[in-house]
């Protein structure tokens, strides 16, 4: 991939200090809330961050001067393509236990459904470009065969081949001029949306989506108003016991009417759609927990409702593979 990097003095400069602290802030504004630390030499602690875009799209170009940790928060309403142009990165994913060294010319993904410890190479050289989760999880399902958009997550292992490394360079350089030229796309919100598409579409067909990568509702996306409804009311108190008579009245239908609602729009129950709500924000905690604290899975899981901890477990190891405790030890 020979992608140039994007030239920051085109781009608009968000960031330029030796204050670790201050740079902290600025980029957890930029993107999300993150630990941030200088590995060695803390005295010699530069960073720099630029960003420009269009509608859709943003391009950002960052770098840190000495060896540096990155460990964001998962990311929430975007995912970010990270392409290295000088020094070398390392990641680690502690939910699929996985790690990555990624060379310039290299790419990988920052998905919502992860957190990734990402290890900076003294003068290490990046750029990314940011998707909105929505257009990449509807790219996502279509990439799968589904109707539906599907939780877009990926594999460290950066671009499944050369060709589609090249693929992937040729979106990417697109993308790089429109923003570095002032193209078209920043005043033609066709030619921007069709981009954005574009970028979306060819992501899942040059990166290793996650096999089991599932389908995803939003409620705003539904049709249906009495499903609407119902999920609104589940992603705000999943966390407070919920009957289907609860869900029922809250979507002003019948219980019987609800459900089959659910089968068609949902393709799963109510319940069931609750107990996989549930199920994400347990996850969520194991891995924000502390291994060496007073938390343990069972407060976690009654936490979010699941009183039988065997149970908990089987429908905890079939969505991520492994046993609850664990996520929690690692």
């Amino acid at each position: 991939m020979n992608t140039p990097a994007a030239d920051d003095s085109r781009m608009r400069m968000l960031v330029r200090s030796d204050d670790l602290d201050e740079t902290r802030e600025m980029i957890s504004t930029a993107y999300s809330p993150y630990e941030l630390r200088a590995l060695e030499r803390p005295q010699d602690f530069s960073a720099w961050y630029a960003e420009g875009g269009f509608p859709g799209i943003t391009l950002s170009a960052l770098g840190y001067g000495t060896e540096t940790l990155v460990a964001p928060e998962p990311l929430t309403s975007y995912l970010l393509v990270c392409q290295v142009h000088q020094g070398r990165i390392r990641l680690e994913s502690a939910e699929r236990r996985e790690e990555q060294f990624v060379a310039p010319g290299q790419t990988y993904v920052m998905d919502p459904h992860q957190r990734l410890r990402v290890y900076w190479a003294p003068g290490t050289r990046v750029t990314t470009i940011r998707l909105a989760r929505d257009l990449a999880e509807r790219a996502a399902g279509d990439a799968l065969g589904r109707e539906e958009p599907a939780r877009a997550m990926f594999a460290l292992g950066g671009t499944i081949s050369q060709a589609a490394a090249e693929s992937w360079a040729g979106i990417s350089a697109t993308i790089h001029r429109e923003v570095m030229s002032g193209g078209v796309a920043r005043t033609s919100p066709l030619v921007a949306s069709q981009l954005a598409q574009t970028a979306a579409a060819t992501l899942m067909a040059t990166h290793r989506l996650v096999q089991g990568s599932e389908p995803v509702r939003y409620a705003g996306n539904v049709a249906h108003p009495a499903v609407r409804r119902a999920i609104q009311l589940i992603e705000e108190r999943s966390d407070q016991p919920l009957t289907l008579s609860d869900l029922a009245v809250a979507a002003r239908c019948s219980p019987r009417a609800l459900q089959e609602a659910f089968q068609r729009y949902v393709g799963r129950t109510p319940l069931a759609y609750l107990r996989e709500v549930r199920l994400e924000r347990a996850h969520h905690d194991l891995v924000a927990a502390d291994a060496d604290g007073p938390v343990t899975v069972a407060e976690i899981a009654f936490r979010w409702g699941f009183s039988n901890l065997g149970r908990f477990a089987n429908w905890y190891r079939r969505r991520y593979g492994h046993a609850p405790s664990l996520t929690l030890r690692t």
